[in-house]
Parts: C-alpha cells; structure tokens; sequence
C-alpha cells in the first residue's frame, strides 16, 4: 500500500489484527525483511510494516529528506491515516536508532519500545568521524551501484552470523538488499547515519514505556549500547539473545519471535495494571 505524505509517496504493508506494533527495518533493508518474524507470532497483533525512505518501494520527490524526523512525521501520518492513537514500536539497527528518536520527541504515540542493536547516538568526539565515513560509503554507492554494494554490506563482520543460516538464506538477504536504488541508500546514510544523528540519550530518561533493549550475545559492542539503554529508561530492560549476532531476528527469527512476544505481554500487563489503577 501507499500515503502521500506529501514529499514523499510511503510503502507499507499491513498483517493480522489486534494490537498495533510498527516494524522499522534496519539500513539496505526495507519491511519485507520482517515477514519471517511475523510468521513466527501468535495471532493478536497488527503489524504495520513501512519501507523507510531511502529504502524499498518508498518514493522521495524532488526536495524530499532522509531525516530521522521527516521518518517520524511519516509513521505519524501513517498512524493517523490507519486511525491508530498508539502502537508499540519495535526497530532494528537504523530503525532501531529511529525508534528512539520516536521515543524521545513523540513518546506519547507510543504503547512501548523494542530495539535490537541499536543506540542512541554516538559520542561527539566519534561522531565526525563516523560522518565523514558515511559520506565516503554514500559517494562509493552512487559511483559503483547497489549490486557492488550489497556485496560489500553483507560480507561485514557485523553480518557474519547471517552466513551461519546457508547459502540460500544469504543469497535471500542479498536479493533483497538490490531491490534498493543507489540515490536512496546515500541519502540515508547521509542524512540518517549513525555519525549524523543527533543523540538522544538525555531525552530518553524521561521515557517511561515499557522498553526492551535487544543484542546478540556475539555482538559485543552493542550489547554494551543496550546495556547503557537499559540503565538509561526508567521502564528499561536487558535482553541478550545466545548464539547470534548483530542481526537477531534473522539469525534466529524463533528465538527474537519469543523475546517479542514477551515483550508484548509485558506492555500489556503494565498498561492493564495502569489502567486498573486509574479507577481505584
């Protein structure tokens, strides 16, 4: 399906019925890389599933951004067309630091929040760095294509763990990844990269959702990030995921599938006991 959102044109899907929980897919991905993972839930659940821009089948026109806030204008006009006052919101990597960024500037849309290997943002003396390296990798992708790219992404360490589900399964991650334009993918990393992206930790202390900060057990530099997120948010909570690495969900979709929907119960209880007490 598709919004005008006015500089935009945004591609999403919608699945099941129930309580809203929103996706947000991670850099080279777009929402169809979460359809293993809804596959492997309970019924209950809406899930609204978005191409983020620069990614999939979503659209930028001409003077459009990929900023971390014309993505959060987007999911909430996105929530308002679908009638939905809050969602859950759950998000991986990029979308995983989008998702905070929600968190932090429109908590209130929010049920609760799950992200997995995420963080919210890096400290400045990393963060020029980082920037002039995205800006680098934006240039390498419009000079030698998504094809190249993609071959190069995906043979990261950070992705190392992805291999361990066969060549097949690669071969699938790989598809999907060139189903991307070139323009999109630097505009994101140019706009939305990790060394541009304003951090939010002194935000997010104020958030008081019920938060699940996810990481693979091999993927150690994140795990201290949601650590730090876990200490960080009042309602905040650590999950390490054994066997698997940067990429849970596809690592070991059945296992992520479980923490989700624990998750979920535990918003639900937190919010039924808040509304309990709210007539008493």
């Amino acid at each position: 399906m598709i919004l005008d959102v006015g500089d935009a044109s945004l591609s999403y899907f919608v699945a099941g019925d129930g309580v809203p929980v929103t996706l947000l897919h991670g850099f080279t991905q777009s929402g169809r890389s979460w359809r293993e993972v809804i596959g492997h839930m309970p019924a209950g659940c809406k899930w609204i599933v978005p191409d983020l821009r620069g990614h999939g089948e979503t659209q930028i026109w001409k003077g459009g951004e990929c900023t971390m806030d014309a993505c959060t204008d987007d999911l909430v006009k996105l929530w308002d067309a679908l009638g939905i006052e809050k969602t859950h919101l759950v998000g991986y990597s990029m979308g995983g630091r989008l998702a905070l960024h929600i968190a932090a500037r429109r908590g209130e849309r929010l049920l609760s929040l799950l992200t997995v290997g995420a963080h919210a943002g890096l400290e400045e003396e990393a963060r020029d760095g980082r920037r002039r390296g995205d800006e680098q990798l934006a240039d390498r992708i419009e000079k030698d294509g998504v094809e190249a790219f993609a071959r190069y992404w995906g043979s990261l360490p950070l992705f190392a763990g992805i291999e361990r589900r066969g060549p097949s399964y690669v071969a699938e991650i790989h598809a999907e990844r060139l189903r991307n334009h070139a323009a999109g993918l630097a505009c994101s990393l140019r706009a939305m990269g990790a060394g541009v992206m304003e951090p939010v930790w002194d935000d997010l202390s104020h958030v008081t959702i019920p938060c699940t900060f996810v990481a693979g057990q091999l993927d150690h530099g994140y795990v201290a990030s949601a650590r730090r997120l876990a200490a960080t948010l009042p309602n905040g909570r650590l999950e390490v995921v054994p066997r698997s690495g940067h990429a849970v969900h596809q690592e070991r979709p059945d296992a992520f599938a479980r923490v989700l929907a624990n998750h979920l119960a535990m918003a639900r209880a937190v919010g039924a006991s808040a509304s309990s007490s709210t007539f008493d």
